[in-house]
């Protein structure tokens, strides 16, 4: 298993930044995106200099499934997510980290009132339809795309999702988000599935806190342990508020892997 650290690529290319990297021995990061807009060229020039082992994390605050005037996920949403993948794309990236969205506003009311969940095929189909052709670029570059369990209000929220997805497109991977999956009892169901990339942080299993590894009640000992039962030698990356967190749990989840 190899451990890297989340990070905002505004905060990477500081040079304190750089050097605390360096010096708590990370190799591997996974550059997510405050601004939803493509990395200027100096700085992508700048990033790739750096030799990271890098995995790009799309950007997911504008990822709604929209109702009308017919269900579809927003032009703005999708070129976010294209101009995402072609960062990566430059960045050589090992794996490209996308989220299902929200439902359509109104879902959870309809299905509610009916008492079936009629629209998750058709929803989890509109996602396939609208991302398919982003997915295959970046399979046909060399990216892992990899699908990350959400929480189950959100597309991809369940591991039907994820299985469905993949028997649409067979070459999409699974993140599995222990911090999601642990909020909500989900983490017995996901990881029969195949595991191809892992993010880790800490909470109290009520709210996605990103806390440091350790600091939350989530019992990673017995996680690590199932992961390894498994032979998963992937990447974990660690998903905290701050630099200074994730350089912290970097050296802690690495002590305890190693130790």
């Amino acid at each position: 298993m190899k451990v890297g650290v989340n990070c905002k690529w505004n905060w990477i290319v500081e040079e304190e930044a750089i050097g605390k990297l360096r010096k708590a021995g990370v190799k591997a990061v996974e550059i997510s995106y405050k601004e939803k807009k493509k990395i200027p060229k100096d700085k992508m020039e700048f990033l790739k200099s750096l030799g990271f082992d890098y995995s790009v994390h799309a950007p997911y605050e504008n990822i709604k499934l929209k109702a009308f005037p017919w269900p579809r996920y927003s032009k703005k949403c999708i070129k976010e997510i294209e101009n995402c993948l072609e960062d990566a794309i430059e960045l050589g990236a090992s794996h490209f980290v996308v989220h299902g969205g929200t439902f359509f506003r109104g879902y959870y009311r309809f299905k509610n009132l009916i008492g079936k969940d009629y629209g998750l095929k058709f929803s989890l189909n509109r996602f396939i339809k609208n991302f398919e052709t982003i997915f295959k670029r970046a399979n046909d570059n060399g990216i892992n795309v990899v699908v990350e369990n959400l929480y189950p209000c959100f597309i991809c929220g369940r591991a039907f999702d994820i299985k469905y997805i993949q028997e649409k497109l067979p070459f999409v991977g699974f993140c599995l988000d222990f911090a999601h999956s642990e909020i909500y009892n989900l983490t017995d169901d996901l990881m029969k599935l195949r595991i191809d990339h892992v993010h880790i942080s800490d909470n109290n299993k009520r709210e996605d806190q990103h806390l440091r590894f350790g600091d939350g009640i989530i019992n990673f000992n017995v996680l690590l342990s199932r992961l390894n039962k498994l032979n998963y030698d992937g990447k974990i990356i660690i998903e905290c508020n701050s630099l200074e967190d994730g350089i912290y749990s970097f050296k802690r989840l690495n002590k305890k892997l190693y130790k």
